[in-house]
C-alpha cells in the first residue's frame, strides 16, 4: 500500500523529540522548542540565520526533520533572543537558557504519533505490529535521507570519489539543492540551460557560496582541475551531508546483502534510490545473531571482520569503487565519518487505538531510525 493513501496530511504524522537537555535560568545558549510544518529543518535554520544575522554554527540542533510532517524539536542559539519567533512555516518558542548547545549527542530519539486512514482490518494490523515488535525491522536509511538524489541521476559524492569532478558539480548544483527545491528552480534551470557559461546564472545564485563558486568558474578556464577547486568552495555542511547520503546508500546495500546471505525470505519495497528488503519473520537463532550486529558506515579506515569486508567489497565493486581504501576523496570537506549502526531497530512503547474511522499508532524510536520504515513494513 502507498503510504500516501494512509497518511493524508502533515498533521497525520507528528514527530516529537526526546532529548537529554533541560532549560535553566543561566547559560550563554537560548533554548527553544521549534514547531514546524511544510518546511525542512534546514529551511527554518536558514531563515533564522538570516533573520537573526547569526552564523549557522551558532544554532544547535539534534536531528533533521522532514517537511511533510508536524514536528517538534529542540534548538539552541548562542546569545539568542529571549522571546518567541514566528516564521512562515514555524513557531520558535523560548524555554529558557542552557550552558550546553543542543547537538546530536543530546538527542535520545523521537516519539511518533501517526494517524492512519483507509485502514480497515484492525486484527491484521495488530498482528503485524506484534511481529514487528518481536522481529524488528532492518534499520535502513529511508527516503528522507535521499532528497538530494530524488532526480535519480546519481550521487555527487560517488562522482567525487571517482574523480569525475565536473559531473559531481553538475549533480550538486543542477540536480540537487540544500534549500527547498522550488526556491532554487530558476537557478537550476539556468545552469542546466547554460552549463559552461556560468556568468549567465550568477545573479540567480540562492546563497553567497554558490555566487562565489560561479564567479570562480567564470574566471577560470574549464578543466578538471578547475572543477576540483570549485568543489572546495561548496558549503562544507552541505558537502558533508552529500557524503553522508552516499554512505547511507552503501549501508543499505550492505544490509540487503547480509539479509540475502542469511537466506531470509523478503519482499522488495521501492524507495528513492532503488529497493529495500523487508521480512515478516525470522528464526529465533538468526534473530539472536542479528540483534548483535552493527554495520559501520563506509570509511577508508574501517577494520572489518572478513565476512563483512567481503560484502562491502561486493557492493563497492558494483559502484565502480575497488574497495573501502578507495572510499575517499581529495576534496577538503568531502569526508566520510563512520560510526556503527545497529542492523535491526525495534519500536518501543507501541500503542494502536481506533478513533472513529481512523487509527492512532504511537511508538518511540532511537535517534537515526525512521518511522516510515515501520509503516512500510506494516503495509508492504
Amino acid at each position: 500500500m502507498d503510504l500516501r493513501e494512509i497518511i493524508k496530511k502533515p498533521e497525520d504524522f507528528v514527530v516529537k523529540e526526546v532529548v537529554d537537555i533541560k532549560p535553566s535560568f543561566d547559560g550563554e545558549f537560548s533554548f527553544y522548542i521549534l514547531k514546524k510544518k511544510g518546511a525542512t529543518t534546514w529551511d527554518v535554520l536558514g531563515d533564522l540565520s538570516k533573520r537573526l544575522r547569526r552564523s549557522l554554527r551558532n544554532i544547535g540542533y539534534g536531528g533533521l526533520k522532514d517537511k511533510n510532517a508536524l514536528t517538534f524539536q529542540y534548538i539552541t542559539i548562542k546569545d539568542g533572543p529571549k522571546k518567541d519567533i514566528i516564521g512562515k512555516n514555524y513557531v520558535l518558542s523560548y524555554l529558557g537558557q542552557t550552558k550546553t548547545p543542543m547537538s546530536k549527542d543530546l538527542l535520545k530519539g523521537n516519539v511518533f504519533e501517526i494517524t492512519l486512514r483507509n485502514v480497515k482490518r484492525f486484527e491484521e494490523l495488530s498482528k503485524e505490529i506484534e511481529l514487528v515488535k518481536k522481529y524488528g525491522v532492518v534499520n535502513y536509511f529511508d527516503d528522507q535521507r535521499f532528497g538530494s538524489v530524488r532526480h535519480k541521476k546519481g550521487f555527487c559524492a560517488k562522482e567525487i570519489i571517482l574523480k569525475n569532478y565536473e559531473r559531481a558539480l553538475y549533480l550538486l548544483l543542477v540536480e540537487g539543492s540544500h534549500y527547498d527545491f522550488l526556491r532554487t528552480l530558476s537557478f537550476r534551470k539556468c545552469l542546466k540551460r547554460h552549463w559552461g557559461d556560468f556568468s549567465k546564472c550568477i545573479s540567480l545564485a540562492p546563497s553567497p557560496w554558490e555566487r562565489r563558486l560561479l564567479e570562480f568558474l567564470t574566471k577560470h578556464k574549464k578543466s578538471k582541475r578547475t572543477f576540483k577547486r570549485a568543489l572546495g568552495l561548496v558549503n562544507k555542511e552541505y558537502l558533508l551531508m552529500l557524503c553522508q547520503t552516499y554512505q547511507a546508500y552503501i549501508w543499505n546495500e550492505v544490509a540487503k546483502l547480509l539479509l540475502v546471505e542469511k537466506e531470509i525470505d523478503y519482499k522488495e519495497v521501492k524507495y528513492i534510490p532503488g529497493t529495500l528488503f523487508f521480512y515478516r519473520e525470522i528464526s529465533d537463532e538468526v534473530l539472536k545473531e542479528l540483534k548483535e550486529v552493527k554495520i559501520p558506515l563506509p570509511s577508508p579506515k574501517l577494520d572489518l571482520d572478513p565476512d563483512l569486508e567481503k560484502i562491502f567489497k561486493k557492493v563497492l565493486e558494483a559502484e565502480g569503487i575497488k574497495d573501502l581504501k578507495m572510499f575517499r576523496t581529495l576534496i577538503k570537506g568531502a569526508i566520510f565519518k563512520s560510526y556503527p549502526r545497529p542492523f535491526l531497530v525495534f519500536p518501543e512503547d507501541v500503542s494502536l487505538k481506533k478513533e472513529k474511522d481512523v487509527y492512532k499508532l504511537c511508538f518511540f524510536l532511537p535517534k537515526g531510525s525512521y518511522a516510515t520504515l515501520i509503516l512500510k513494513r506494516l503495509f508492504f
